[in-house]
């Protein structure tokens, strides 16, 4: 029962970001939207306590339509952005935002015919950094891609990168796993 759960999740991502997606594309806006999502998105994942309650089905969805609009005015985010995670509150779906803000830049991606690819590092890279990625990652590919350069310090070093289905994992997370099974063996 918990995978059809996890599944009616994803597809609800999905459609909202499809809905969202089709008004951008009409406003002429993708851009912005998809900048204002991951601003959500980023300040969500960026504060524990703010995610619980977004998820919660402890606090009013009035509430939490309060909150976001006042991230959405401290953000600076567009009137379709703000409108939008309104209604995702009102609909009590304020706890999916970053899978939609996910499924938008997957969606955006496709339309531009790129590859969309999620670099995982150790420490936060400088933009330079997320360029040679993308260009390193682009050639390797033979095509356009869309990074998103995401922190995770459990990697310790390295990078993983998520294209499509595929990961690559070059981190010394892995490595040490990788010796530390290896001794285990002798």
């Amino acid at each position: 029962m918990a995978g059809s759960s996890t599944t009616s999740i994803d597809e609800a991502a999905h459609r909202y970001a499809a809905a969202l997606f089709d008004l951008a594309l009409q406003a002429g806006s993708l851009d912005p939207v998809d900048a204002d999502l991951k601003a959500v998105a980023a300040t969500i994942r960026g504060n524990a306590d703010l995610a619980r309650a977004l998820s919660s089905p402890l606090y009013k969805a009035e509430e939490k339509a309060g909150v976001l609009a006042a991230i959405g005015e401290k953000l600076g985010l567009s009137d379709l952005t703000r409108r939008f995670i309104g209604v995702t509150a009102m609909n009590r779906r304020s706890g999916e935002l970053g899978s939609i803000a996910a499924a938008f830049a997957e969606r955006l991606a496709r339309h531009r015919g790129e590859v969309r690819v999620v670099a995982r590092v150790a420490v936060k890279a400088t933009p330079e950094q997320a360029r040679e990625i993308e260009g390193v990652v682009s050639a390797s590919l033979g095509r356009s891609v869309s990074i998103d350069v995401e922190v995770d310090p459990e990697l310790i070093g390295g990078l993983q990168l998520q294209i499509g289905s595929r990961l690559i994992d070059a981190s010394l997370r892995n490595k040490l796993n990788a010796l530390t099974n290896l001794m285990k063996g002798a």
